[in-house]
């Protein structure tokens, strides 16, 4: 259930300006699940071949993008994903020419002996490879000699990276494949690994102009995931949210202005204490400093005036329902986008609420006034408008951008 739950929730925000059904959904992971096992066994297999071998069961599109600059002796910094069978890329350096060089930047796997495995497979064709944690002047030098570099792009790259939409959500995604181009001349390219049969996969090469920034690579990697999103290894939380402050991405940069270019919100459902109505003065400064937000806000009867904003949606509320009604409502909320929910912010402090968000599995449930389980993080009530606002800007700022 959990790597279903993963899954889904990425399915859902990659897919989520199709607004595929629920069914759809359901469907398109199982045959994620079936395509993650055929191509794990067939990376094992593949290993083992010779490129020769291999070759008759690649179809290549789009080659010429990728030969034409080693022809010239330039470097490539190749930009894909964890897609498809992946593995067969490090046996298959052989045919890209005589002289070709080329390998990936990866990280060491956790087990040394299934480690010291990998690495020999993937070198035993000429592949170099090039440890994450070696720093960047290998290869930096390997382009310079007009090799190629593949840097797998698709994962979160935490405080380090640069904020901009991926499948039009806001996400912290490497600048690498950018920052290696620009200092070395490379020329860079997009790889989709496609399944096309049983045994069969598709290389689709596509050219990335020149001194394309971050978020136009992006652009492109994504373009090529979507040649087959179900064979994406959807299980890594690509979007995963702090459990503290679900709206900050700990970057140095402050995230509003990159929010502005997202077309999938981050979602949250809020509650409003009673009798505070300057509580509302937090919402207004989560649409200020993070504008791909949706807040769905559960409406008792008597809330105070909300802005007008579309990004905010009113849901009738009865704060007496049992536990399984509130679970139901959440899942109601969850249901009336076609983005997952995020985590819930219940600045009435709804201990009912906050334990059905516990059962959904939202990673971030926030509360006012409150103390204990199931919260991942409390507040005081603040005493005054300009106290809400400081709440809802923890949420979203370091402290370094909060004095900026």
């Amino acid at each position: 259930p959990k790597w279903r739950k993963l899954v889904a929730r990425n399915l859902r925000i990659a897919t989520a300006a199709e607004a595929p059904d629920g069914a759809e959904i359901s469907r398109r992971v199982r045959e994620i699940f079936r395509r993650a096992g055929n191509n794990m066994l067939s990376s094992q297999r593949a290993a083992l071949m010779t490129p020769e071998q291999l070759e008759k069961h690649i179809e290549f599109e789009g080659l010429e993008h990728l030969l034409g600059p080693i022809r010239s002796g330039r470097g490539v910094v190749l930009v894909w994903s964890h897609m498809g069978n992946w593995e067969v890329l490090a046996q298959l350096v052989k045919s890209l020419g005589p002289n070709a060089k080329g390998g990936p930047i990866f990280r060491r796997l956790e087990n040394p002996l299934l480690d010291d495995l990998t690495v020999k497979r993937r070198t035993q064709q000429g592949a170099v490879l090039f440890d994450k944690h070696d720093g960047f002047n290998g290869p930096a030098a390997l382009l310079r000699e007009g090799g190629v570099v593949t840097v797998m792009t698709d994962q979160r790259a935490g405080g380090h990276g640069e904020l901009c939409p991926f499948f039009g959500r806001l996400s912290s995604c490497t600048p690498l494949p950018a920052l290696l181009a620009r200092r070395t001349g490379a020329a860079m390219v997009t790889l989709s690994v496609s399944c096309v049969g049983t045994g069969r996969w598709r290389l689709k090469v596509r050219p990335v102009p020149d001194k394309a920034r971050t978020a136009e690579v992006v652009s492109h990697l994504e373009t090529a995931m979507r040649d087959q999103l179900t064979d994406v290894f959807w299980f890594h939380d690509r979007w995963r949210i702090d459990k503290a402050r679900p709206l900050c991405f700990f970057t140095k940069q402050a995230p509003t202005e990159a929010a502005s270019t997202a077309t999938v919100p981050t979602r949250l459902v809020v509650t409003l204490p009673d009798g505070r109505p300057e509580a509302v003065e937090a919402l207004v400064t989560l649409l200020e400093l993070r504008p791909d937000v949706r807040i769905d806000v559960l409406d008792p009867g008597n809330l105070p005036a909300l802005p007008d904003d579309p990004r905010i949606v009113r849901f009738p509320w009865d704060r007496e329902v049992p536990g399984h009604v509130a679970e139901s409502l959440l899942e109601q909320c969850d249901a009336s986008h076609p983005a997952p929910l995020d985590f819930v912010l219940l600045l009435g402090g709804e201990l009912t609420l906050a334990k059905a968000a516990k059962r959904m599995g939202l990673r971030a449930i926030l509360g006012a006034g409150v103390s204990g389980k199931p919260w991942t993080r409390t507040f005081p009530h603040p005493a005054d408008a300009d106290g809400w606002r400081r709440m809802a800007e923890d949420l979203v700022l370091t402290a370094k951008a909060r004095k900026a």
